[in-house]
C-alpha cells in the first residue's frame, strides 16, 4: 500500500489542484481530505478525479462525503473572488453574517497585541491576542483573536488547519474550521488570495468559514 506522503501527492498533482491534505484516524484510514483548486473545474469533477486517483493508486474506494474543496481564483484580475464548495452534501445553512470591523496592533518592544472587532447583527465583538514580536507566525494570532470574538456566539468552533501556500508570485491562505450543528462536527475549507502585508486576510478566511457554517 502507498505511503500516507505517497497519496498526498497523486492528489496535489491532479490538474487544476495546487494542494492537498489528507486527515487520518489511529487506524490509518481517511477521514478527510482537503483540497485546494483553481475554478477550471467544476467540484464535483474535482472530487470524482480525486476518488479515482486514490482508488487507482492505493486501492481504497473514499467516501466522497469525506472531500472538502477550497476554490480559487488565480486571475489577477479576480483577486477578490473565491468560493468553498462542500460537494454531496446538502445541510441547513445557520445564516451568519459576522464583518470584520477593524483590526488593531500595538505593538511594544517585545509583544504585539492584536484586537479584531466584529460586527454581528448590529453587535459590537471584540476578541485579542499576543504573541511575541519576533514570531514569524504572527497571523496565528489573528486567527485567535478572531475565534475569541465570536465565542460567545458560537462556543464549539475551531480551526483545525490553517496553511500559508505560495503559488508562484501569490500567497493564498487556505484554512478548515469546524462547530456543532444539529449535535454533529461539521468541517468547512475557506480559501483567499494575501495581499502583501495585509494581516486582514486571516480574520477574513476565518470569518468566510464561519458565515458557512
Amino acid at each position: 500500500m502507498p505511503s500516507k506522503l505517497a497519496v498526498d501527492n497523486v492528489v496535489s498533482k491532479l490538474p487544476g489542484v495546487h494542494s492537498a491534505r489528507i486527515v487520518y484516524d489511529e487506524s490509518g484510514e481517511m477521514v478527510e481530505i482537503h483540497v485546494l483548486a483553481d475554478i477550471s473545474k467544476p467540484a464535483k469533477q474535482l472530487v470524482r478525479d480525486i476518488e479515482t486517483a486514490i482508488f487507482a493508486s492505493s486501492g481504497i474506494k473514499i467516501d466522497r462525503k469525506i472531500v472538502s474543496i477550497a476554490q480559487i481564483s488565480l486571475d489577477s484580475g479576480d483577486e477578490e473572488e473565491a468560493s468553498v464548495i462542500r460537494p454531496y452534501q446538502k445541510e441547513e445553512v445557520q445564516g451568519y453574517n459576522f464583518q470584520l470591523t477593524s483590526l488593531e496592533t500595538k505593538a511594544t518592544i517585545r509583544r504585539l497585541d492584536i484586537t479584531v472587532i466584529l460586527d454581528y447583527e448590529g453587535k459590537e465583538l471584540e476578541g485579542s491576542s499576543i504573541v511575541d514580536v519576533g514570531d514569524d507566525e504572527k497571523y496565528m494570532a489573528i486567527v485567535e483573536s478572531t475565534v475569541a470574538a465570536i465565542r460567545d456566539v458560537i462556543p464549539s468552533f475551531r480551526i483545525e488547519f490553517i496553511e500559508k501556500l505560495e503559488y508562484g508570485m501569490t500567497e493564498i491562505v487556505m484554512a478548515v474550521g469546524s462547530s456543532l450543528v444539529n449535535g454533529k462536527r461539521k468541517r468547512e475549507a475557506g480559501a483567499r488570495l494575501c495581499k502583501k502585508d495585509s494581516l486582514n486576510d486571516f480574520a477574513l478566511v476565518v470569518l468566510e468559514i464561519i458565515n458557512k457554517i
